[in-house]
């Protein structure tokens, strides 16, 4: 158990010196409540790995730019695994709906997690890595909301480009910019998208989606949607049971950031 013990220290260490920036032995001492002598083992051992450097003059440690390399591997991936994926199972749990995190790819949004095989009303079973068209669907919409406008606008002339060669129409709305600008203007002002999937007929067993975004540093990450039964729900129903929790949890995601 010593080494871990090391380890640990070390890391907290790192995590004390990353807030304050520069530190004396004594400082990092009172911080680690541990005795100088440990502690200057402890900062001298990560000056010789590289991640900190120590000033002759004033004696004060500081972080060194190898200590950005214990970043490198948390991507993408790490936060869907360590933050919403554990979030969302919870979002669910709560909602009993399914609920998916959608992001973009290329010219469609791809599903990155769900919680379908543990909903009870999970109707469709979606796989993940499952691509889904853009203006047709509710996280799709609200990408193009959310997103940059040097995105937006490579976004729709790629699906202009593929609207040419469709032969059933899939990419048809791509040509019609005033459509999409209204869809646009009517999910920043709602701050949510609905993807009405059948006619108001209620047909039973019919599905419709809505998403609200989640931010990043000003940046469409992803979004964060619930699928329902459409003769279940009103969209009146949606903004008052379910649409406070969903932009809740959103929120939750996008702060684990600043953690």
């Amino acid at each position: 158990m010593h080494s871990i013990r090391s380890l640990h220290r070390g890391l907290k260490a790192l995590e004390v010196l990353n807030d304050k920036k520069t530190i004396t032995v004594a400082d990092m001492a009172r911080e680690l409540e541990l005795p100088r002598t440990t502690t200057y083992r402890i900062l001298e051992n990560l000056c010789v790995m590289g991640y900190l450097r120590r000033d002759e003059e004033t004696n004060l440690y500081g972080l060194t730019i190898r200590v950005r390399n214990l970043a490198v591997g948390y991507n993408d991936e790490a936060w869907l695994s360590e933050i919403v994926q554990p979030l969302t199972v919870e979002l669910s749990k709560s909602v009993i709906w399914p609920i998916s995190i959608m992001t973009p790819r290329f010219a469609n949004m791809s599903l990155r997690f769900t919680t379908d095989s543990s909903s009870p009303m999970a109707i469709d079973y979606y796989k993940k890595g499952t691509s889904l068209p853009i203006l047709k669907t509710a996280s799709g919409n609200v990408y193009l909301a959310y997103c940059c406008q040097k995105e937006r606008e490579l976004v729709i002339s790629t699906l202009q480009q593929r609207a040419k060669n469709d032969e059933i129409d899939k990419y048809a709305l791509a040509n019609n910019l005033v459509a999409i600008t209204n869809i646009i203007n009517r999910v920043r002002e709602q701050g949510f998208a609905v993807n009405l999937r059948s006619p108001r007929s209620h047909e039973p067993g019919k599905t419709s989606t809505i998403a609200v975004p989640i931010i990043r540093d000003g940046n469409f990450l992803a979004s964060l949607a619930m699928r329902y039964i459409d003769s279940a729900l009103s969209v009146a129903d949606l903004r008052e049971r379910y649409l406070p929790i969903l932009l809740e949890y959103a929120k939750k995601m996008e702060m684990s950031f600043k953690q």
